[in-house]
């Protein structure tokens, strides 16, 4: 009877053991599963709040800011260096601040129908170079140099005379916090000007456009009548 019932018990503790480790299996597989519905609900917690940052600052970006090139002067010097300095104005219309990167700048002249030439731009050292900038309220202006080769042939385009030049300004929206990968919109502004060769005269231009009593202007833009002395 004594070897029965050492089998008997063998069999009971194997049993017992089955099903502890059964238990302990299916322990550890839900407490695993909980573990990742939370995990996945923390990283989708994040892609949300990253994906609403980002909407964020493509509302700032195209809602809040506006970019022109309100001023283009010739150079002192300008026969001997070919420079013209160009004001890129960014202005913040809302009513809280908006942080960008360093804008940057680049200027194509039309030489053809539908053909470009990117000519030099380099910083005109006029405002500190930062990382970021805040923007308030109201206007920020920033300065840019071009230099033109009078030898390059450019498309008249619709004003006698003058050059047809395409500026591109591309800057990053930031959060408050500063560059962070994945929480940055950039915005791209294309603006169009004219712009006077500084190697044609005012008479020259006097004699195919007749501006009466009015200076011949240097730049003209291409984005209506607008106040471009504020």
């Amino acid at each position: 009877m004594e070897p029965v019932r050492k089998n008997s018990m063998r069999k009971i503790l194997s049993l017992l053991m089955s099903r502890k480790a059964l238990l302990l299996l299916l322990g550890a597989v839900i407490i695993g599963l909980v573990i990742d519905y939370y995990v996945g609900e923390k990283q989708e917690a994040v892609i949300r709040a990253r994906e609403a940052k980002i909407k964020r600052l493509q509302e700032q970006a195209f809602y809040m800011l506006s970019v022109d090139v309100r001023d283009i002067r010739e150079t002192k010097d300008i026969r001997k260096s070919w420079k013209y300095i160009a004001t890129i104005r960014i202005d913040n219309v809302a009513d809280e601040p908006v942080y960008i990167g360093y804008p940057e700048v680049r200027a194509f002249m039309q030489v053809g129908t539908i053909s470009w030439r990117e000519i030099p731009v380099a910083d005109a050292g006029l405002e500190k170079k930062e990382q970021m900038y805040k923007l308030d309220t109201g206007p920020h202006r920033f300065h840019r140099i071009l230099t033109i080769d009078p030898k390059i042939p450019y498309n008249r385009y619709l004003i006698p005379k003058y050059m047809h030049i395409r500026f591109l300004v591309r800057m990053s929206v930031l959060p408050e916090s500063g560059f962070k990968e994945g929480e940055v919109f950039e915005r791209k502004s294309d603006t169009y000007v004219y712009l006077k060769p500084f190697w044609i005269t005012e008479r020259e231009i006097r004699e195919v456009m007749d501006w009466g009593d009015t200076k011949v202007p240097v730049y003209m833009p291409i984005t209506g009548f607008r106040n471009w002395n504020k």
